[in-house]
């Protein structure tokens, strides 16, 4: 019984995005050692439940799990809205779009579609980025109580440059002002010289809000661009929340843009 538990677990790690783990996810899950991960999964694997992925090695669903599905179909659903968002984004501002998700005290990358400009991130699908620095996961946090995000986050932060929040206060503060403005904003924060924007979206079916971003170099833009770029990520926001059912895009005004400060 207890392998059987151990197994259900490694199933539930499935369920969440980006639906897909490694041995040493499934061993840090579950407490164990790589090998017993690694058995774990294999069972799996011959049993149809989970199938690796001959390139990464990671292991994802299977189709004998497509009865437990329901949940990444409906996920998959608002991500179609986002990723469309993606795309316009990219075609109007010509720089960087993300998606990601909340996952501890990360935001885990589920899609990210670059711009024109010739600055590229060196982040693929799937990876956790610290969310206290991330404009993705700056968004997501503020969708949370102040109690929860120093549950997750901690009082003390970990500095990814030189500008990254330092405490659980100062992300208090910030997070604060990403409720008032309408979006989160990371300047500089995760990356030398790129600032970020972000919003986010809950739905009536999935638990777990979903954020959308812009990403551009600072070099690329001046005082009146990047307004028009916040306005622009605002702009789908409207639409994403109008057709994923968020109350909160459905009846409100978006902010007068304002990227830099706060």
């Amino acid at each position: 019984m207890k392998s059987i538990r151990k197994a259900l677990e490694a199933l539930k790690l499935l369920g969440e995005p980006p639906h897909e783990v490694g041995v040493g996810d499934v061993a840090r899950a579950l407490g164990t050692t790589a090998s017993t991960a690694s058995r774990i999964l294999a069972v799996l694997r011959d049993g149809g439940m989970v199938e690796q992925d001959p390139a990464t090695r990671r292991y994802r669903p299977g189709r004998l799990a497509a009865h437990l599905a329901g949940g990444f179909t409906r996920q998959s659903d608002a991500m179609a809205c986002v990723q469309d968002a993606m795309r316009d984004l990219v075609a109007t501002t010509r720089h960087s779009a993300w998606a990601g998700v909340l996952r501890g005290p990360d935001v885990v990358v589920l899609r990210i579609a670059h711009g024109g400009f010739p600055v590229r991130f060196a982040v693929e699908p799937g990876r956790g980025l610290p969310a206290h620095a991330a404009a993705l996961g700056k968004a997501l946090l503020a969708q949370l109580p102040d109690d929860e995000v120093l549950r997750l986050c901690g009082r003390r932060l970990a500095a990814v440059t030189p500008r990254t929040l330092r405490t659980g206060r100062a992300l208090l503060r910030d997070l604060a002002a990403t409720r008032r403005r309408g979006y989160a904003l990371s300047d500089q924060e995760l990356f030398a010289g790129i600032r970020s924007v972000a919003v986010a979206f809950e739905t009536a079916t999935e638990p777990r809000a979903l954020a959308l971003g812009l990403s551009y170099p600072l070099f690329s833009i001046d005082r009146g661009e990047e307004a028009k770029l916040v306005e622009a990520l605002l702009d789908q926001a409207m639409i994403v929340g109008r057709r994923v059912g968020d109350a909160r895009w459905q009846t409100r005004t978006p902010p007068t843009p304002r990227a830099r400060g706060g």
